[in-house]
């Protein structure tokens, strides 16, 4: 069948990529849609599942549910040839496949999945739906690992119609999977809301226990069904939830208190699983043990990032001059200082005529200062002379950037010269001051960095 429909068109729209699974009751193929152009999921009847129509059903089901939150969206429905279609939403990977990975759940991640599971199902029962075959290869994620879903409706039944409950039976034929089936389906019990409940929380403790009493039983298999229900009737609750929160005991004691007809009340439910994680001081906050391990490392990606963030707000600050990011080019302005003592203006020496003067007090911030020589005509200038002096090189624009997670050291260790370059280099014959400076940060600025980066990638492992 699968080599058959390999790379097969249905409809002339859904294109078969491969296999997903295959169960009792057909086959799941990822398709891609070429009208949405999204991928889907297509469930295909076997040609011997007549009697049981359970792809009409679920069908039918899911026109009943309407999209309700929580349950997969049905995208089409028919037939081609001699097969029944049904294509739906494409979803992730179930909760079976990430309990065999960790063979136990946290108390936080089961009790997560709890609360977000007794909600579809109070979703699913206000449409007046019954699941009846509550497992953990039915809780299905999303493809974001974002949400949880709830699927396979092939036996779920519609317990009310035009407001009319449907009546109760004793002699029903087991419905479900004997590991999690609520005490009632063992006894032949036509099942109701209370029913998927009490199979969710079977589930939930398996999930917490990473096994339930009534498993690997020595019977049988046409004796198991029989077996599993009564050990589930005979246990005590205590011993069920031990090792526990107590809140458990109170919701399973809650839930075969209920009668056929009634409904639970779902918020009673989630106060005590929200009480059980306000006393084990965690918050449902949709992080599951599958997910944690990618969302603290973002966490520490991000801590990374504020230290980084912080180490460079501190360049800046100790920088001389407090240092502005600003360009990519480092440049040298020259800052005059004159001795606090008053000395009797003097013509400059022909020798020093090349040298700028200070720096206008009246000019505006962010306007350039001309160049401007000495000359015999200055001597009204308040320059002093030139051992009056002294000369400081210091950055008036230098670019920090901001250290990535492995910074990138491929800059090259020389930066543009100077537009005083050729001023400076007449009175250094030796090394110009510019160039001595330029190697002098350049160097500083490679220790600090080899240091951060060192300490990071030991963060990082």
């Amino acid at each position: 069948m699968s080599q058959s429909s390999q790379n097969r068109v249905f409809m002339n729209r859904f294109v078969v990529k491969k296999k997903i699974s295959s169960g009792a009751f057909g086959v799941v193929f990822l398709v891609f849609d070429k009208q949405t152009n999204q991928d889907a999921a297509l469930k295909l009847e076997k040609e011997d599942n007549e009697e049981m129509r359970s792809l009409e059903r679920e069908v039918e089901i899911l026109k009943q549910l309407n999209d309700a939150e929580g349950t997969p969206k049905l995208i089409w429905c028919g037939n081609e040839s001699e097969f029944n279609i049904m294509v739906i939403q494409l979803l992730g990977r179930d909760l079976s496949y990430f309990f065999r990975q960790q063979k136990k759940f946290s108390l936080k991640c089961t009790i997560q999945i709890a609360y977000e599971c007794v909600n579809i199902l109070k979703n699913i029962h206000n449409k007046n739906v019954v699941h009846r075959d509550l497992k953990p290869e039915n809780i299905l994620m999303s493809k974001d690992n974002d949400a949880i879903y709830i699927v396979d409706f092939g036996i779920s039944k519609i317990y009310c119609i035009q407001g009319e409950h449907m009546p109760f039976k004793s002699d029903k034929t087991f419905m479900g999977t004997p590991r999690y089936a609520s005490v009632a389906a063992h006894l032949g019990h036509e099942i109701s809301r209370k029913d998927d409940l009490e199979s969710l929380f079977y589930v939930i403790l398996y999930f917490l226990r990473g096994s339930l009493p009534w498993q690997n039983l020595p019977v049988s298999e046409s004796e198991r069904t029989k077996a599993v229900g009564e050990i589930k009737q005979n246990i005590d609750l205590n011993e069920l939830c031990i090792n526990q929160p107590h809140e458990l005991v109170e919701i399973l004691l809650y839930l075969k208190s209920l009668n056929f007809l009634d409904q639970p009340n779902y918020q009673y439910i989630l106060q005590l699983l929200n009480q059980i994680a306000e006393n084990n001081q965690f918050l449902l906050d949709g992080i599951y043990d599958w997910t944690e391990g990618l969302m603290k490392s973002t966490k520490k990606f991000s801590s990374l990032e504020s230290k980084k963030s912080f180490e460079f707000n501190k360049i800046k600050e100790l920088s001389p001059g407090n240092l502005m990011k600003s360009s990519s080019k480092l440049s040298q302005q020259i800052i005059w200082t004159v001795n606090d003592q008053q000395q009797h203006p003097q013509v400059a020496p022909s020798s020093q005529r090349h040298l700028l003067l200070p720096p206008d007090p009246n000019k505006k911030p962010g306007q350039r200062t001309d160049l401007r020589h000495l000359s015999n005509s200055s001597s009204n200038s308040n320059v002093g002379t030139f051992s009056s002096m002294k000369m400081k090189y210091l950055p008036s624009q230098i670019e920090i950037e901001k250290p990535t997670f492995f910074p990138n050291w491929n800059k090259t260790d020389r930066q543009q010269e100077s537009q005083y370059q050729d001023i400076m280099d007449e009175n250094n014959e030796d090394t110009p001051l510019s160039q001595k400076y330029n190697i002098a940060i350049l160097n500083q600025a490679f220790e600090f960095y080899n240091k951060r980066f060192n300490k990071f990638q030991e963060i990082a492992n």
